[in-house]
């Protein structure tokens, strides 16, 4: 019989995620995202090593020197947390030793989000008003509310409040590989709760977009874009955006900077980071800060100048 000590760390992996699957807590597209990143990028590397030889400089190098260095940031920080649970659970099992992981931290670059100039955010609004449709009153929403995709291809009518101009976000839609490995099918549409606790929330809705819903509302159960209770796809969405980009001569970005753009354009117009962290649903106001607040030079001498003549005006 092979001893605990000798085990790769593999094993100790696959007992963590068999673990998570048991506890039927976590969403089914979670479990396939971490399954996605044991399979692409631990199994093959820190995950060859033995789990009693297994040490800190060996995390440290698997980020710095190993292909998820140049991943995104959320795979980088969700492989450090599938990391941090197995040895919790290797150690509790003393199939491997104790490693202190509290400092070993994913840092978050400064990146430059891409947005739509405004320029640019006319003639996509230009063309979305003119000869209105369900899609293009959705993609509406999106730009003038922040919504994720999955979020607005979840829209069902009764989301909806007209009167009070609310739009309600209850669920998410998304396509999952299938876990029926017997299906034909390799994928699924599936739609659940949403992101998180705090993406589940009232977005008041401009006034200009209320008559279009008017002219196009629907039975309550109907998913607004599939026009009936039939699921619709996220992807026929992004389809019909990248369409509207073509047809506007807009170079191509991805749908999220929809969502970018309405973020800085609320930043711009004076909105403050904690009613925008609640109207964009993050799960607290430090992303929000991060993400979008970035005083820019001239921001700062209007500031210093303001108070300056505050100051003096006192005097």
């Amino acid at each position: 019989m092979e001893k605990k000590e000798n085990k790769e760390f593999n094993y100790i992996i696959k007992l963590w995620l068999k673990e998570k699957k048991e506890e039927n807590e976590v969403k089914v597209q979670t479990i396939q995202r971490y399954e996605n990143i044991v399979e692409r990028y631990l199994s093959n590397t820190i995950g060859r090593i033995e789990s009693q030889k297994l040490k800190k400089d060996d995390i440290i190098d698997f980020f710095k020197k190993g292909t998820i260095h140049n991943n995104s940031l959320s795979v980088q920080k969700m492989a450090l947390y599938i990391i941090k649970r197995t040895i919790e659970i290797g150690y509790s099992l003393n199939m491997c030793k104790y490693i202190d992981m509290r400092k070993l931290k994913i840092k978050t670059p400064n990146k430059c989000l891409t947005v739509f100039t405004k320029r640019q955010q006319r003639k996509i609004d230009k063309f979305l008003t003119s000869d209105i449709n369900v899609r293009k009153v959705v993609l509406l929403l999106c730009m003038y509310t922040g919504i994720r995709l999955g979020e607005a291809s979840a829209l069902k009518w009764k989301d909806i409040n007209i009167r009070k101009k609310i739009l309600s976000i209850r669920r998410t839609s998304i396509r999952i590989k299938n876990p029926d490995i017997n299906s034909p099918k390799k994928t699924i549409l599936i739609t659940g709760t949403t992101k998180s606790e705090t993406s589940t929330r009232e977005i008041p809705i401009p006034s200009f977009i209320i008559p279009y819903l008017k002219s196009l509302k629907d039975e309550d159960e109907y998913y607004i874009l599939s026009g009936s209770k039939k699921k619709y796809d996220p992807r026929l969405l992004s389809y019909s955006y990248t369409r509207t980009l073509k047809a506007c001569k807009i170079e191509y970005e991805k749908f999220h900077t929809l969502r970018h753009t309405f973020a800085t354009r609320c930043i711009e117009s004076g909105v403050d980071a904690k009613t925008l962290s609640e109207i964009l649903g993050h799960s607290n106001v430090q992303i929000t800060l991060r993400l979008y607040v970035h005083p820019t030079y001239s921001m700062k001498k209007k500031s210093i100048e303001k108070a300056t003549k505050l100051v003096k005006n006192k005097i």
